[in-house]
C-alpha cells in the first residue's frame, strides 16, 4: 500500500514523487551566485600559492617555487575560476613569477657553488700554510729524516685536499687557476723533500764514513800493539775509501752537487770537496800505514819465532 502525505487541504501526494522533486532540485545546475563564490575561493587559493612562490623565489628555493606555481596553476585553470573579477590579474602575476624560475634556479646553483668554493678554499689554505712552514724548516744543507717525512706528509695532504674538489675545476675557471697553483706548490714540496733525502743519503753515507774514520783514527793512534794498530788503521782506511767512492755518486747529482753540507767538524763541504778531503786523508796516511804494516809484520815474526834452546 502506498504511503500518502497529509496536507492542510487534505490533498494526498505520493511520498515517492516528493523525493524525486527534492533530488532533482539538489542536483540541478549551480546558480551564478554559487559559481561566483567558488571562483572567489579559487582566486584566494591561487593568490596564496603565488605568495608562496614569490617567497620561495626571494629565498632562492627553486623546488619550493616550482611546487607553489603548480598549485597556483591548478587553481587558476579550474572551472569557473575565470568568473572572478581579478582572475586575469592573478594569471598575469603567475606568468611574471614563472618567468623568474630559470634565474632563481641559476642563482641557487651559483650560491651553492660559491659555498663549495669557499669550503674548498678553507680546507686548502691551511694545508698550503702548513706545507710552506715545513718546507722552510727543512734546511737543504742539513736535512733530517723527520723533517723530510713531515714535508712529504704535508705536501701529500695538500694534494689530496685539492684533488677532493677536482669537479670544481670545470665549474669555476678562477678556482681552477688558483687550485692548480696550489698543486704546483705541493709538487714543489715533494721535490724539495726528494732532494733533501738525497742530501740525507750523502750525510748518512760518505759524510758518516768520513766522521767514523776520523774518530777511529784518533783511537788507533793511542794503540800500542802493532797488530791491533794495523787492524784499526785498516778500518780507518776502509772508511776513507768508502767516503771517497760513495761520495763520487753525489758529485753529479743535481740535488747535491752544488750544496755545501754541514760537516761533523770543520767548514761545510760539497760532495766534490768531501771526496778530495777523504782522498787527501788516504794519501797523507800512506807513510804511517806502511810503517804500521812493517811493525805488525815484525811483531808477527817475533811471535812465531821459536824460543831459543837453553844450553845444557
Amino acid at each position: 500500500m502506498e504511503c500518502e502525505l497529509y496536507t492542510p487541504r487534505h490533498m494526498r501526494v505520493p511520498i515517492t514523487l516528493l523525493a524525486i522533486c527534492l533530488f532533482a532540485t539538489a542536483c540541478g545546475p549551480k546558480t551564478m551566485q554559487a559559481r561566483l563564490r567558488d571562483a572567489e575561493k579559487l582566486a584566494d587559493k591561487a593568490s596564496e600559492a603565488l605568495d608562496r612562490a614569490e617567497k620561495a623565489a626571494n629565498e632562492l628555493e627553486p623546488k619550493d617555487m616550482e611546487r607553489a606555481l603548480e598549485d597556483a596553476k591548478e587553481y587558476l585553470t579550474a572551472k569557473d575560476s575565470e568568473l572572478y573579477p581579478e582572475a586575469q590579474m592573478n594569471m598575469d602575476r603567475y606568468k611574471e613569477i614563472a618567468a623568474k624560475a630559470p634565474a632563481v634556479k641559476a642563482a641557487r646553483e651559483k650560491k651553492e657553488l660559491d659555498l663549495r668554493l669557499n669550503k674548498a678554499r678553507d680546507r686548502i689554505v691551511p694545508r698550503v700554510q702548513a706545507m710552506l712552514e715545513s718546507q722552510d724548516a727543512l734546511v737543504p744543507t742539513a736535512p733530517t729524516k723527520s723533517k723530510c717525512e713531515d714535508l712529504e706528509e704535508r705536501s701529500k695532504a695538500l694534494k689530496d685536499a685539492v684533488n677532493d674538489d677536482l669537479d670544481l675545476f670545470v665549474k669555476d675557471a678562477d678556482f681552477a687557476t688558483w687550485a692548480r697553483s696550489q698543486l704546483k706548490k705541493a709538487d714543489g714540496g715533494l721535490d724539495a723533500a726528494k732532494s733533501a733525502r738525497r742530501g740525507l743519503a750523502f750525510l748518512d753515507g760518505p759524510v758518516n764514513a768520513w766522521k767514523e774514520a776520523l774518530a777511529q783514527y784518533k783511537d788507533a793512534r793511542k794503540v800500542k800493539d802493532p797488530e791491533d794498530k794495523e787492524k784499526q788503521l785498516g778500518e780507518v782506511r776502509s772508511r776513507f775509501s768508502s767516503c771517497m767512492k760513495d761520495g763520487r755518486a753525489f758529485e753529479n747529482d743535481k740535488a747535491t752537487k752544488d750544496l755545501a753540507f754541514a760537516m761533523p767538524e770543520g767548514k761545510p763541504q760539497t760532495p766534490t770537496m768531501l771526496v778530495a778531503t777523504c782522498e787527501k786523508a788516504l794519501k797523507s796516511g800512506e807513510k804511517e800505514w806502511k810503517a804500521v804494516q812493517t811493525a805488525a809484520a815484525k811483531a808477527k815474526i817475533a811471535k812465531n819465532k821459536p824460543p831459543k834452546k837453553k844450553k845444557k
